[in-house]
């Protein structure tokens, strides 16, 4: 039955490669939808992710990382104190405008303690990271090279209202539009004027046997002694989810991302349910000789079905290569990341051949009312 199949699938070779073209090209439209979606996502807690404390301090009415936010330093200095806490560190995470005298971006900058063994800059590839330790000094995503034309270690580029020197450039340090601008906490409490005696984030792990309920239980403790202000403790699934939720429900990602899903899958109906039609309608003869044959229900079932699985199956192939290929084409000019999961992939191939699969059972039906007797009929 299996050559069967094939052969009958490529017996018209035109319209065999103009279906799975079309059929690729949908699955395309799926796939770069969602990797579009673990792209934006995955950016947006990248800070949380890479950092891995197990729980963090942020403003009283805040809960998640982007957006800035205001945690007075005596909650770190009282914090540090505490006896069941392994590490804590400060950051400042917030927003400010880069400028000369070209052109002005708003990127993000990312003010840490430069001893810290957790925070860092990644994939730094020019300059090192020891270079933050002079002062003002800065690495710079290197989207930055794309609208300060010409810019290299050694120059001046004023973030916020400091001049700030470049000793270094990393990549992969985005988000969006937004690259980051990496510096010391002592830096970017001076180019993020508001931060005097503050920061927006404080990241937290325990010591063994000690818990994030506790721990929030002490601090309310704290607060209630009037000793520091009142703050949100979060665990660092919490934020992650809230950022990701915010960028989903209320950014207006999640609307616009199923739209395109939602099109890409509509599309491949409409081309597997045509062309599944379209083959039982030219081949009634043969599958009529087949019926009289003897061939049973399931055999006919099988065959058309086995057609719509290998259609599926290669356009979801060469439609993940062509996702994977954009997207790295793009990479250098896109503002949105595209990222693709396995887990997710080996998702949205199941959901591909049961729609294909279903669509074509419509069409099936048909060939069980074909009446055997066609074959003798001029």
């Amino acid at each position: 039955m299996v050559n069967l199949t094939i052969k009958d699938l490529t017996y018209h070779k035109g319209k065999f490669i103009l279906i799975l073209l079309g059929m690729t090209m949908a699955i395309f439209l799926v796939q770069y939808s969602a990797g579009m979606w673990n792209g934006t996502l995955t950016k947006s807690s990248e800070v949380i992710d890479r950092f891995g404390y197990e729980a963090w301090i942020r403003e009283e009415d805040s809960d998640m990382i982007l957006g800035g936010g205001f945690v007075n330093e005596s909650v770190y200095d009282q914090v540090k104190t505490m006896e069941n806490i392994k590490e804590t560190e400060r950051l400042i995470f917030t927003g400010a405008e880069a400028e000369n005298e070209d052109y002005t971006l708003y990127c993000l900058i990312v003010g840490y303690e430069l001893d810290s063994e957790k925070i860092e800059p990644w994939d730094v590839y020019e300059g090192t990271i020891d270079d933050l330790e002079k002062e003002n000094g800065v690495i710079l995503d290197d989207s930055f090279k794309k609208f300060f034309k010409g810019l290299k270690i050694g120059d001046k580029l004023r973030i916020g209202r400091i001049d700030m020197e470049v000793v270094g450039f990393c990549k992969n340090a985005r988000f969006m539009s937004n690259p980051y601008a990496w510096m010391s906490i002592e830096t970017a409490k001076k180019v993020a004027l508001w931060a005097g005696n503050w920061c927006t984030t404080i990241g937290i792990d325990f010591k063994h046997g000690y818990s994030i309920d506790k721990f929030k239980d002490d601090i309310e403790e704290l607060v209630d002694q009037n000793i520091i202000e009142e703050v949100n403790v979060i665990s660092t699934e919490e934020l992650r989810d809230n950022t990701h939720s915010y960028i989903v429900n209320e950014a207006g990602m999640g609307g616009s991302v199923l739209i395109l899903v939602i099109m890409g899958y509509f599309v491949a109906m409409i081309i597997i349910s045509v062309s599944t039609y379209q083959t039982i309608q030219e081949k009634i003869p043969e599958f009529g000789t087949l019926k009289a044959l003897g061939a049973e229900k399931g055999y006919l079932n099988r065959m058309l079905l086995s057609q719509v699985f290998i259609y599926a199956s290669l356009s979801f192939i060469f439609g993940t290569i062509l996702t994977y290929i954009i997207s790295i084409l793009a990479s250098p000019v896109s503002i949105v990341p595209v990222i693709i999961h396995i887990p997710a992939s080996i998702m949205l191939y199941g959901l591909t051949v049961l729609i294909c699969i279903g669509c074509s059972l419509i069409s099936t039906r048909k060939v069980h009312k074909i009446d055997p007797a066609i074959v003798f009929k001029g």
